[in-house]
């Protein structure tokens, strides 16, 4: 029977990953730079609103195009067009593709389209409205345009857009300064939904199922359709994707009575999110929410009791704030070289802020969704909830805006080169073989015996020199240097 379904796992496998480079081989073909579009189309997202018109992307459902059926692209129509989740529409006008890259690291409006497999855009005044599916989701779709609506009854303009980016998937309507002041106080990780998030959920959901029934394996099942539903409601990120995933699988080993793999359950999770859209590859957020999460797994234990036993700490206070400190700090081993070379910035306030709203998040994630499902049923309740709520964003608003002006809170730097890149964790590799032998008996097995007697040997001595050798590299890098280019590409497209 284990055979059986092994080979049935690695044929679902290989024929995911034939469609995936079937996709990435035909992707670029599929429409021309530009061409005469008439297509009759699905929407299958809520309407963005732009400085001069409104934008949605829709789903190919049959066009004067040969195989671009079931493809999606973005429309583009008047402002005074108002259209909605599972409109069935006719399409007529230009399509065009995204913009390239103008300037070296600039950013690909193309590359960006890809990693929600959009292939381009079209401009028209009014669509002409066909139909109307209602479908399941559409119904979900319907659901949160009234929780939207709930929010925005409920709080002011900013809250209304923040707790939308926390508690829904959607900060695009959050002021940029507020997101420049997050991302200078290495706070991102707040505005987008991701491990933190969906741990708040399972514990929430997990206290009120416990009151209400005894059975382990129907409160996972339950668990893991809530899970399913949430991924659904909030957009469906890759690092939304990631956690709850993760989260279904140890839910599954629990009521299958097996144990819980980490390694195994990240590594089926990563080919999971690739098997399902290949350009998953290019973003920058999936790298960061399996880096961070790889990085707390495999040094945070390993760094807390050894800073223990070292000074012996017994006050359990400064135990929770070392573990807090712990778990950023492990976390940033792993993606910051992802963070220099995307960014090519540093921080080294990420200590200071995350300790700062360590005992925040929690409080802020409940009370936000209490508020949300109360504003639905009892809006007396949800209105008085927000008193609390409002109090909360403030602080975390102060906080951000403090950490954002710390010294060394936006450090530039260079892109660093790939070869040091691969330098860099060749080192991080070398110390967990190091310090933490037993998790990488296999990796030594791997490499052979030669490998083990050169390591046992010479190891601490390659490791020490690789790392100084990397750091003094990096060192030459932070000399102030007076001339600095700025690009300014103008966009001067109509839209």
């Amino acid at each position: 029977m284990n055979k059986i379904l092994k080979i049935i796992v690695i044929l679902i496998i290989g024929w995911g990953l034939y469609l995936d480079i079937a996709l990435v081989l035909s992707f670029d073909k599929k429409y021309p730079e530009e061409a005469d579009l008439v297509a009759v189309a699905e929407i299958v997202s809520g309407k963005i609103e732009k400085e001069k018109s409104n934008c949605y992307t829709v789903k190919i459902l049959n066009s004067n195009l040969e195989k671009t059926q079931n493809t999606k692209i973005i429309v583009y129509t008047d402002k005074s067009c108002n259209l909605h989740y599972g409109d069935v529409i006719q399409i007529s006008g230009t399509f065009s593709k995204g913009a390239k890259s103008r300037n070296y690291k600039g950013f690909s409006y193309r590359d960006y389209l890809k990693q929600s497999k959009i292939y381009g855009s079209v401009y028209m005044k009014n669509p002409q409205v066909l139909g109307h599916k209602n479908g399941l989701f559409e119904k979900i779709f319907v659901l949160k345009t009234k929780l939207y609506e709930v929010l925005e009854k409920l709080y002011e303009e900013n809250e209304n857009a923040f707790l939308k980016g926390i508690l829904l998937g959607d900060s695009s309507s959050l002021e940029d300064d507020i997101k420049e002041n997050f991302k200078n106080s290495s706070m991102s990780h707040v505005l987008a939904i991701s491990g933190m998030h969906v741990s708040y959920v399972m514990i929430g959901v997990q206290l009120i199922l416990d009151k209400i029934m005894n059975r382990r394996k129907l409160k996972n099942y339950i668990m893991i359709g809530i899970l399913g539903f949430f991924v659904v409601i909030t957009g469906m990120a890759p690092s939304c994707l990631r956690a709850c995933i993760m989260s279904m699988m140890m839910l599954l080993s629990q009521n299958f009575y097996r144990k819980n793999n980490f390694y195994v359950t990240i590594l089926f999770t990563f080919l999971l999110l690739i098997l399902m859209n290949p350009y998953h590859i290019f973003s920058v957020g999936m790298w960061l929410s399996f880096g961070g999460t790889l990085g707390i797994v495999l040094f945070h234990k390993f760094f807390k009791r050894f800073i223990e036993c070292k000074f012996k700490i017994k006050s359990k206070f400064l135990k929770s704030f070392l573990g807090v400190f712990l778990v950023s700090f492990s976390a940033q081993i792993l993606i910051l070289p992802i963070m220099i070379y995307c960014f090519n910035t540093i921080s080294f306030t990420f200590f200071v802020s995350n300790l700062l709203i360590y005992f925040l998040v929690g409080p802020l994630l409940a009370l936000g969704y209490m508020s949300l499902i109360l504003g639905v049923f009892l809006p007396a309740i949800g209105k008085f909830l927000t008193i609390f709520e409002q109090f909360l964003i403030l602080i975390l608003f102060k906080i951000a805006e403090f950490c954002s002006i710390l010294p060394f809170s936006k450090i530039y730097v260079a892109t660093p080169d790939f070869w040091e890149i691969v330098l860099y964790y060749v080192v991080i590799v070398g110390m967990l073989c190091l310090f933490q032998r037993r998790k990488f008996q296999c990796l030594r097995f791997a490499l052979g015996n030669g490998f083990r007697k050169f390591f046992v040997k010479n190891g601490k001595k390659a490791v020490i020199a690789m790392t100084v050798f990397l750091t003094c590299f990096q060192l030459i890098r932070f000399i102030p240097k007076n001339l600095r280019i700025y690009f300014v590409d103008v966009d001067q497209r109509r839209l």
